[in-house]
């Protein structure tokens, strides 16, 4: 509450969920540049997520899942890369370069990873997800 205090109302910029160009003016280097991002191509699954993993695991493909421990269970695959839990953001957000830079090492066709609310933390973890999947959103 002090910092709502001392700031007042916070704009978010409209770039903030969208790809840039080299053209568009920007607030922050980490909004136009790739970087923490593995090299692997990674989808990001947005609604309905655990019925679109699994639709994608079913084509074959060789595909790591970077999820939440709450669905594990009905995700149908064994590389599973644990993001946390929904209930612990905090957590989520301290592992979430380290867990980025991780897919690599599953060598892996592609990564899809799950998606949450851009609410409160969560936006701005949903903000550097989507920069790491290159806006590959689903």
């Amino acid at each position: 509450m002090i910092l709502k205090e001392l700031l007042g109302v916070v704009k978010l910029s409209d770039n903030l969920f969208k790809k840039v160009d080299s053209n568009t003016k920007i607030e922050s280097p980490g909004m136009k540049y790739r970087h923490y991002a593995p090299n692997t191509k990674c989808v990001l699954v947005v609604d309905n997520e655990i019925e679109k993993i699994n639709r994608l695991l079913d084509n074959g493909d060789d595909i790591l899942v970077l999820g939440f421990d709450e669905d594990k269970e009905y995700i149908n695959t064994d590389k599973f890369l644990s993001m946390g839990s929904r209930k612990n953001l905090n957590l989520v957000s301290k592992n979430l370069f380290s867990n980025l830079r991780k897919i690599d090492s599953y060598n892996c066709d592609y990564a899809v990873i799950e998606g949450l609310e851009k609410v409160n933390l969560g936006l701005s973890i949903m903000n550097r997800l989507i920069r790491a999947c290159e806006n590959n959103v689903i």
